[in-house]
């Protein structure tokens, strides 16, 4: 499932905070906060369904001889994917927290 598909409304809440213009005030801390944790339970969700790609992955390369190379290719495009989804993900957070702490 790509990115798009199920970017939830914390992502564009992450987006918002981070596009307010400059010298503009932050919501309150709290707030801030309770929007990174959101961030950081997604962030978990997504590492969950890569861990989930990466162990099909391993499971068909191991089940056989000869393996499905179309189904090798498309796990191994869901875990790049995933891989470049979360690393997305983790930068915005990492950024609104170094934002939120300044």
């Amino acid at each position: 499932m790509a990115v798009d598909d199920r970017l939830p409304g914390v992502m564009a809440e992450i987006r918002s905070l981070l596009d307010l213009p400059t010298g503009a005030e932050l919501p309150p801390r709290v707030d801030v906060e309770n929007t990174l944790t959101s961030g950081y339970a997604y962030a978990l969700d997504l590492e969950r369904d890569r861990l989930r790609i990466e162990r099909s992955l391993r499971s068909l390369v191991r089940s056989t001889e000869r393996p499905d190379q179309h189904q090798i290719a498309t796990l191994s495009r869901s875990l790049a994917e995933a891989d470049q989804e979360l690393a997305g993900v983790r930068a915005l957070l990492s950024t609104l927290r170094a934002q939120a702490l300044s």
